[in-house]
């Protein structure tokens, strides 16, 4: 069969054959069992067994460590988990982590146990069982059955380890483990615990390695146009005691759900016991779905591994068809056309949970992030968790991810292959970064070396994607910059960029780090010992300018290829420019629920193409009648009007990429308002702000009516305070307290004020939840069970009428977990 369209033929139906029969064969039994270990685990905080790891003998171990010991007075809880976002603040405690008691100094709060009791089936012995942790804060030494299993250091990566050996099969099994959070690994609150997920994967001896299937899409001159070329790879292990023929197997299914039977590839190899190959394949898609932030469609790959005609493992791959580039000249490229970034960093923890977000929770933060025009995230400054890139891919936001320190020594090198090789298949993933801000070391030759170690590693496992470093420097081309593939620029906005540029004028640029604007929502006057910094946009810390001035200098330098803002959201920890008693940042467009702040419509107006028109601030301020309000616009209108009561406070031009002023506005209680008009003087956008009355009742409302039974999907509350008209009081600071009734479960409460000492967490099974509102809002987050049914919120306050509101949870088959 050698006529090439014959031979076409002929693979088409033998790749839709062998398709169907996966297809069946994976309905009616799974050859990989990937199973949650997330709930029951038993949980004590402090660490009165100082002798648990013995170092002498092998599977002998004491205290929690031991599968005898007792936990029954252990508190019970499902992970993730966060113990430091439970403790109390401490104006004595580190600045940099929200000031939580939590550290050296604090010993018997820094250390925690965890525990967990399952059974294997005696059926499962002749498989191997793989025991992951996607994140523990910070150093985990884990034990399972009383063996050592591995002590492992970073709070970021993943811990991953064979535990076939040391299992009972047929019998009860306890995996101890001890988490030290003493150390720091940054600078901002890191959290403390088994905060992401922990799995247990069993699959068969000859086996697809972990995250060893790699899928990519080439065109030439890398443009997308035509066909696209699919790369496959795939790597499998044998822990067999003996040689084995592996026959893999890959076919494509396209964004729709059809299966591409034009598009699959097979290749056979023989692997020796104890070994492990690589497999390669080609094949192409004739006319592919590109992904973009706007368009994210995904591809799936089916990858199965047959011995001897027996399927004996199958794993689907999530990817994306697109290209990514940078021009020295034109600056970001997504699939072969300029694409500005607009961008934020972001650290991982959020309002009443501290970092164990669950997964619903991460996506309620990237589509936060996208009503307001962004379209790239930073995961600053570390690995991010799998599901925050999931979401990503689904939704559409490119990511930069980001090596947590830089290094070129073994351990280090090997978490960065760890990294690479985990996220390498995500769409959203467009450029990696290998460090952030090594101030004391990047410009050294030492640093050169390490940065190009860990550059050529990167591009070995993944030569489609660039390589950048975040460096907070001016023109230097010394150390990391004299090497790095695309320089990174943090700051230093001036006439060095540009002398940068001339000089270097084959190194792309990106802008990795830029804002750190300040503000406080709901606040228009400074008061830094009440930790209270204006929300208008004239604030900053020093190092960085306005969000008009850096967006101005960016979007101006095509070449620069726009830039990620510090931060998209508040978050704990790092309180600049304040210090006690703000426990959290002001550097967020949205503060720590995910409330905009005044400068998010800055944003919204020059990032997206809708008409936009908003007023600041708010127009409650008695005692103030008659005295002079600075009344701010943020619009992309050609010309904006400002009304008071009716009367006309003058009309002004919109430069392009600025904002406007009013400075002699005289404050009268009633309606501020304001027109935008086009070019042609037609109106296209009107907004108004109204004065309130006193807070009269409570609203709840829910970021969804209808959630999932599966016993980890969320939704998020707003508590507003309203007016006898229905409009939310800005000045409102009301206690609220919290009940529920029916299928669900209350895991945090918050309300964005970096100033607030509240708990966010009540971990007693009597507590009654409380939160204080701030200026008018604050938010719950609400969990099912696994009973599908309704969840009854109640909220009530002195001197308000009481809120309620019923969501629904429906029926849902939760993930596949260890009972």
């Amino acid at each position: 069969m050698n006529h090439p369209v014959l031979r076409r033929i002929h693979l088409s139906v033998v790749c839709g054959l062998l398709a169907i029969v996966s297809g069946l064969w994976a309905a009616e039994s799974t050859p990989r069992e990937r199973l949650s270990l997330d709930t029951g685990w038993a949980f004590h905080l402090g660490d009165d067994w100082p002798d648990a790891l013995r170092l002498d003998k092998a599977g002998v171990s004491s205290g929690p460590a031991s599968p005898g010991f007792v936990d029954t007075g252990w508190r019970r809880l499902d992970l993730p988990h966060d113990w430091a976002v439970e403790l109390p603040f401490d104006p004595a405690a580190d600045r940099n982590h929200g000031y939580k008691a939590l550290g050296a100094h604090y010993p018997g709060n820094s250390i925690g146990w965890y525990r967990r009791t399952f059974e294997m089936p005696a059926a499962d012995a002749e498989k191997r069982v793989w025991l992951t942790f996607d994140g523990v804060f910070r150093d985990a030494t884990v034990w399972v059955n009383g063996w050592l299993v591995r002590r492992h250091e970073s709070g970021y990566s993943p811990l991953r380890e064979d535990i076939t050996d040391v299992l009972n099969f047929g019998g009860a099994n306890t995996v101890s483990v001890r988490v030290d959070a003493t150390r720091f690994e940054g600078w901002y609150y890191e959290g403390a615990g088994i905060y992401r997920h922990v799995w247990l994967e069993k699959t068969s001896p000859l086996a697809i390695a972990p995250d060893g299937v790699f899928v990519r899409a080439e065109f030439p001159q890398n443009v997308p146009i035509g066909p696209a070329t699919i790369r496959l790879e795939t790597t499998v292990i044998n822990k067999r005691r003996s040689a084995a023929n592996a026959e893999v197997h890959w076919t494509l299914v396209a964004p729709d759900g059809r299966n591409l039977p034009d598009s699959c590839a097979s290749q056979t190899i023989a692997i020796g016991a104890g070994t492990a190959a690589e497999f390669h394949g080609e094949t192409r898609i004739d006319a592919p779905t590109l992904w973009s932030p706007e368009t994210p469609q995904l591809y799936r790959l089916i990858t199965t591994v047959s011995n001897d005609g027996r399927l004996i493992d199958r794993q689907e791959t999530t990817f994306g068809v697109r290209t990514i580039a940078f021009d020295p000249q034109i600056g970001f490229l997504l699939n072969g056309r300029r694409y500005e970034i607009h961008g934020t960093c972001n650290h991982q923890d959020h309002a009443g949970v501290g970092v164990a977000l669950p997964d619903a929770l991460q996506e309620f933060r990237v589509r936060k992030l996208k009503e307001f025009g962004c379209n790239a995230y930073r995961t600053a400054h570390h690995a991010p968790t799998p599901e925050l890139l999931e979401v990503c891919d689904r939704v559409g936001l490119l990511v930069m991810d980001e090596c947590r320190l830089l290094g070129s020594d073994s351990e280090n090198l090997r978490r960065w292959e760890e990294q690479i090789r985990r996220d390498r298949n995500h769409a959203s993933v467009a450029i990696w970064s290998i460090g952030n801000e090594e101030l004391a070391v990047h410009d050294t030759p030492q640093a050169a070396r390490a940065a190009l170690a860990m550059q050529d590693l990167t591009k070995r496992l993944d030569p489609t994607r660039p390589v950048t470093y975040a460096a907070n420097e001016k023109n230097v081309f010394l150390g990391i910059n004299s090497v790095i593939e695309v320089r990174g620029w943090n700051y230093h906005l001036g006439p060095h960029v540009d002398d940068y540029h001339a000089q270097h004028p084959n190194q792309p640029i990106v802008g990795t780090e830029q804002a750190s604007v300040v503000g406080t929502r709901g606040i228009y006057a400074n008061n830094y010992e009440r930790g209270q910094v204006s929300a208008y946009d004239i604030e900053w810390p020093g190092w960085d300018t306005t969000a008009e001035s850096w967006w101005t200098f960016f979007a101006e330098r095509p070449w620069l290829s726009g830039a990620f803002a510090w931060t998209g959201f508040d978050y704990r920890g790092e309180p600049s420019p304040c210090n006690w008693p703000s426990i959290s940042s002001h550097f967020g467009i949205l503060d720590t629920c995910g409330f905009p702040k005044d400068s998010l419509y800055y944003y919204r107006a020059w990032w997206t193409s809708q008409p936009v028109l908003h007023l600041a601030p708010h127009w409650n301020w008695p005692g103030k009648e008659g005295q002079e309000i600075l009344v701010q616009a943020f619009s992309n209108c050609a010309e904006v009007e400002l009304f008071l009561n009716g009367v006309s406070q003058g009309r002004q031009a919109m430069k392009r990429y600025s904002k406007l002023f009013w400075r002699g506005v005289r404050y009268a209680p009633g309606t501020l308002s304001a027109k935008g008009y086009d070019t042609a003087g037609k109106v296209v956008a009107e907004t108004q702000i109204e004065t309130t009355g006193e807070a009269t009742h409570i609203l709840l409302t829910p970021d969804r009516t209808t959630i999932n039974a599966d016993g980890e999907d969320v939704a998020v509350f707003t508590v507003a305070a309203l007016d006898a008209q229905g409009r939310t009081v800005p000045l409102a600071q009301n206690k609220v307290d919290f009940t529920l009734e029916g299928a669900g479960k209350i895991i945090g409460v918050g309300n964005g004020d970096p100033n607030c000492h509240e708990p966010d967490v009540y971990i007693a099974s009597q507590a009654r939840w409380s939160r204080s509102l701030f200026n008018g809002l604050a938010q719950i987050i609400v969990q099912s069970t696994r009973s599908a049914g309704e969840i009854r919120l109640n909220a009530a306050s002195d001197g308000l009428a009481a809120g309620h509101v019923t969501l629904t949870t429906q029926p849902s088959t939760p993930r596949p977990s260890v009972p």
